[in-house]
């Protein structure tokens, strides 16, 4: 059901400052989505700086349970994740930027009029898709397949995944769904999952458990690679994966980095850059480039990674 209220959505129509950092927050922390109630309404857990669940639901006006919404009533970044992750809105858009969504605006939103449309698949023998131990198959992962509980993509994030094996075989990254299981309260470990994209069940807790523990191992085996590779990094004009050495990330498109000597080259040079020599340092402003660069460390600087939409270079 869709909140209504004062009429709110002709306002905050400009990025300001403020609701800048709270998007920056929002696409940046680990937050979690654990149940939607209804079309609006969301349950989220935010992992740091400790388990904590939040309820949104969209509407005129939005409303969110946490301290900021309930101080300020302005737009917090549990809302703001839930617009530029769940529904993928860039960060600009005019609906990201209201305090509020009149009835058709929301009705836009959950249609995804505002994201570029893929076909579909189309899967006609489920028959087909079930291996010999009895499980769905599990299906391949496209380059714009996300994690429905962390909305990140599953390609870039890099993180170990399991997939549905008795419902619809999507793939979810194995953390998600060990956070999924605590909200679940699951009484022992023969309890079966709930997919949360098909609702059917998802495999046995028990199963999950064991892959969590190993999938633990391999990020630790992964955590062990000297520190100037940037794991999961490709530079996007020269294709090496992963960049080793200085990484270029652009301020203004999603995912776009670059290796030491494609940004000597001056690739790219109509947006502004930040870098890093090592993946556990912070990132810098690159002020001038190519001859000229002076590094400004950036204090609560916080990797912006907005959801899918990335300029076209002129």
């Amino acid at each position: 059901m869709i909140r209504s209220g004062p009429t709110v959505s002709k306002k905050k129509k400009h990025l300001n400052h403020r609701l800048k950092g709270q998007q920056r927050l929002a696409l940046s922390s680990s937050i979690y989505l654990l149940r939607e109630t209804g079309p609006t309404g969301f349950l989220l857990r935010e992992e740091e700086p400790e388990n904590k669940d939040f309820r949104v639901f969209l509407g005129n006006p939005h409303v969110c349970n946490c301290s900021t919404f309930q101080k300020k009533g302005e737009l917090c970044k549990h809302i703001c994740w839930v617009l530029l992750k769940r529904f993928k809105l860039p960060r600009n858009h005019e609906y990201a930027l209201k305090l509020g969504l009149m009835e058709g605006e929301i009705n836009d939103l959950l249609q995804g009029i505002h994201q570029v449309k893929v076909p579909q698949k189309i899967e006609n023998d489920e028959n087909s898709h079930i291996e010999e131990d009895g499980y769905i198959k599990q299906k391949e992962i496209d380059s714009d397949d996300i994690c429905s509980i962390c909305q990140e993509i599953l390609l870039e994030k890099r993180l170990p995944v399991t997939f549905c094996r008795l419902g619809c075989g999507n793939n979810m990254h194995i953390k998600c769904m060990k956070i999924l299981a605590n909200y679940q309260d699951t009484i022992s470990n023969t309890s079966m999952l709930k997919c949360p994209l098909c609702r059917k069940e998802f495999a046995p807790l028990k199963l999950i458990l064991e892959e969590f523990r190993n999938s633990s191992k391999l990020v630790a085996a992964a955590e062990k690679e000297q520190l100037d590779k940037q794991l999961g990094i490709p530079c996007n004009n020269c294709k090496q994966f992963p960049i080793e050495g200085k990484c270029y990330k652009c301020t203004k498109c999603t995912e776009y980095h670059l290796c030491q000597k494609c940004f000597d080259s001056c690739c790219h040079p109509s947006h502004s850059f930040t870098f890093r020599e090592k993946r556990n340092q912070r990132w810098k402003s690159v002020e001038k480039r190519p001859n000229q660069v002076v590094n400004i460390d950036i204090k609560n600087d916080v990797e912006e990674q907005m959801p899918h939409f990335q300029e076209k270079q002129g």
